[in-house]
């Protein structure tokens, strides 16, 4: 242990508290694994332990008890899951907990235990931390939070008396991906809880959180459970439900998950036995468990800060508030029945998902309309069964169903029911498989470009002339852009079966470029926008906010326009074209591209919002304005009522505006087109692992090979005879023997019975 010349100055200056020892009512996370696997052993029909994962520093194991009829998994029951502790001082869920377990377990016979066990796949992680929790069990710091992440790296396990000065570790209920950017940095400004609330040096870093996303992405839970304890007690007593953030930005299912939360309070009876527990939208958006679970998989999350400011209360206090907190366990468990009279409504969709054709289960989107919003992660069925559950209030909806390579299935006027679940079994008509063949080009050469085909999920291929792309009949946007050439922008038709199409792209003619390496001549700037190198698509990029961490400011109006005019030419299709890197509010603080012939009245061209905070590409015609002069301007707009409702905003980099041509021909006779393509690895350079793609036109004996500089082969893939199709090998820069290879530069190449193609990549340490 020790304590900075921080933590003593400030305990001169302000109170603090000092740790007591824990009551000897707590069990320690050895005891929790002890009795874990003595109930799996009394009842190895019904529960099951798993290892999810283990914690951060210490590699403790984080194990989940599961209670079903079916611990196998066959995924034909509705998930729940129940996570007794985040935070290591909150200690009561672990018991609470562990007290669920044991009795569900121990009473498996009565009602309505043997319906939660029969009907329900229930999930329990007694603790999601049990590094932290050892700190706290073992008297170090009862007053410890995180886990122990080593943020100094100096392999001491730093940590302090007061309270808020644990310089180790990461708050595991900042760290989830949804909102990070919103959480404490390592030393916040501010308040006397500096380190405490760390949100960790990446979102999703933290072992703990990826253990519980790769339980969650396999289970797909519907309803949730998260204890807590409010160390100040201003937030005792209360259950918390996603969201609406700063009283202003309600979720999609922001009333049917306040009736849940309602649902539960209303069974858990206050410690002073005046009231039930009260029910709050959560309203701050800092990279919480129940707010990514909602986005990532549609769950209905609760956040119960059980108990009062006492967290860690003697023996008879603490069994008294789990009795009572466990009446909202038991009403969850019941609203998740297909019936049960504890509870208002049994209101949930489900249904298996099955192809049309041959009647086999089939993993697809469930799209609510009237609930769906577009930062949702796309919510699917079971890969295996094609089960799918979503729980919803009683009314009437519209379901589209869709996967790449079938058509939708959109079913309106769904009628969900109160009284029990609802069935919706939509079959999808599978699209016939479409292959387009051909090449890019310029003055017929062949030319390196990117083509993005955009299905459900787009596809995109690095094309080195030659391309080969397995898609599904329909009609698609689609871009191809090669540096130095005219895009090509338009809509392809796939038809079944194989087709051709040659692109062919003039160069352009520059009329206007921007890529910050000169710094911001030329343009007039309004608002904080520095040009920097640390996120730029290549060089510099000129971003609104900064600071490393910044964000636009609340209520700003922040632009750039060009101090001169751009003429325009009447002829050649003029295009605006830049990179674009944007993380703005989903459906609020827009960012736009505005024209102006005079400087002073503009019109709106491009206007775009939410979280896209990966370089693309972003394309504006300008052929309205042909001919003429214009002013370009770039801009953000807020309007918010509050700073935590700005985001980082926008980064922008190489700015162009060109005139050229995109055409595309289709001919079923082009000659000397090959019977595969081999695409360049990416990442190239890489380290430790790279990809690389090939397509096959038709289905051909494959032979894949990586040679060294002096032409020595280190590594060889041979699957044998491949499908026709896209195709890929991952190569981790190891031999045949599995033994690291050298840095340096290597040759992969790509051999068909009558047909090799060989590309070059570099392999950095």
């Amino acid at each position: 242990m020790r304590m900075s010349l921080l933590a003593l100055l400030i305990a001169v200056l302000i109170p603090f508290v000092l740790n007591a020892d824990l009551p000897d009512c707590y069990h320690s996370y050895d005891e929790i694994t002890s009795i874990l696997f003595q109930l799996e052993d009394q009842n190895p029909d019904i529960a099951k332990v798993h290892l999810i994962g283990y914690s951060q520093e210490d590699e403790v194991p984080i194990y989940a008890m599961q209670i079903s009829a079916d611990v196998l998994g066959s995924w034909q029951r509705p998930a729940l899951l129940f996570v007794g502790q985040v935070h290591a001082e909150e200690i009561m869920g672990v018991e609470l907990t562990l007290g669920n377990i044991t009795e569900i377990l121990q009473r498996r016979d009565q009602m309505p235990y043997s319906m939660w066990i029969n009907q329900l796949d229930s999930w329990w992680v007694p603790t999601l931390n049990p590094e932290g929790h050892n700190v706290v069990t073992a008297n170090l710091d009862t007053s410890y939070r995180k886990n122990k992440r080593d943020n100094n790296g100096n392999g001491i396990f730093d940590y302090s008396p007061l309270v808020g000065y644990d310089d180790d570790g990461v708050d595991i209920n900042r760290n989830f991906d949804f909102n990070w950017c919103h959480g404490d940095t390592l030393m916040q400004p501010g308040g006397t809880e500096v380190y405490d609330y760390y949100r960790g040096p990446a979102p999703m870093s933290e072992s703990e959180v990826q253990a519980i996303k790769r339980l969650a992405d396999e289970k797909k839970f519907i309803y949730s459970i998260v204890w807590h304890s409010s160390r100040s007690g201003n937030f005792s007593e209360k259950v918390y439900y996603s969201f609406n953030w700063k009283d202003v930005r309600p979720s999609p299912d922001f009333l049917f998950a306040k009736s849940i939360a309602q649902g539960v309070a209303s069974q858990i009876i206050n410690q002073a036995g005046s009231a039930t527990y009260q029910f709050y939208p959560n309203s701050s958006r800092t990279g919480c468990f129940h707010d990514w679970m909602y986005k990532q998989y549609g769950t209905i999350q609760l956040l119960i800060e059980m108990g009062t400011l006492d967290l860690q209360p003697e023996e008879a206090l603490m069994l008294d508030t789990l009795d009572r907190c466990k009446q909202g366990v038991w009403w969850l468990l019941n609203r998740a029945l297909m019936f049960s009279t504890a509870v208002p409504s049994s209101s949930l969709l489900t249904g298996n998902i099955k192809d049309a054709s041959t009647g086999e289960a089939i993993e697809a989107e469930i799209i609510i309309q009237e609930r769906h919003a577009p930062w949702f992660v796309p919510r699917t069925s079971n890969p295996e069964t094609g089960r799918y559950y979503k729980v919803l209030p009683t009314g009437s909806y519209t379901v589209q169903t869709r996967k790449k390579g079938y058509w939708d299935n959109v079913h309106t006027g769904l009628t969900v029911n109160n009284g029990s679940w609802t069935q919706h079994n939509p079959q999808l008509s599978p699209k016939e498989p479409a292959i387009l063949q051909g090449s890019v080009r310029s003055k017929e050469e062949n030319i390196s470009a990117i083509m993005i085909i955009k299905d459900i999920q787009a596809d995109t291929l690095l094309i080195d002339g030659n391309y080969i792309y397995h898609g599904y009949e329909g009609e698609y946007p689609i871009e191809i852009f090669a540096e130095g050439y005219y895009p090509y922008l338009g809509q392809i038709t796939l038809v079944p079966g194989t087709q051709h199409q040659t692109f062919n792209l003039s160069a352009i003619e520059v009329l206007f470029s921007e890529d910050w390496e000169d710094g911001t001549d030329g343009w007039e700037i309004e608002g904080p926008w520095v040009v920097q190198d640390e996120l730029a698509a290549s060089g510099h990029a000129i971003t609104d906010s900064w600071g490393g961490l910044g964000h636009y400011v609340q209520n700003c109006d922040v632009w750039i326009k060009t101090v001169n005019p751009i003429f325009v030419p009447s002829d050649n299709a003029p295009l605006l074209y830049f990179d674009s890197h944007l993380q703005t509010e989903w459906d609020f603080d827009p960012v736009s591209v505005e024209v102006s012939t005079d400087g002073s009245e503009w019109t709106q061209i491009f206007v775009k919002s939410g979280r896209h905070d990966w370089w693309q590409k972003e394309y504006v015609s300008l052929e309205d304005y042909s001919g003429q002069n214009v002013y370009l301007r770039f801009r953000l707009v807020d309007q918010s009522v509050d700073d935590k409702l700005t985001d980082p905003g926008w980064t922008l980099d190489n700015i162009t505006l060109v005139t050229g041509s995109a055409v595309a021909n289709e001919d079923q006779s082009v000659p000397g087109l090959p019977e595969a393509v081999l695409y360049p690895n990416f990442p190239n350079p890489f380290n430790p692992q790279t990809t690389i793609k090939y397509s096959l036109a038709l289905a051909e004996e494959v032979r894949l090979e990586i040679f060294n500089l002096k032409g020595q082969r280190v590594r060889s893939y041979a699957p044998g005879v491949q499908k026709a199709g896209n195709h890929d090998f991952i190569w981790d820069g190891t031999d045949d023997q599995s033994r690291d290879v050298a840095s340096g530069i290597y040759f992969y190449r790509l051999s068909l019975p009558n047909y090799s193609q060989s590309r070059k990549m570099i392999l950095m340490k």
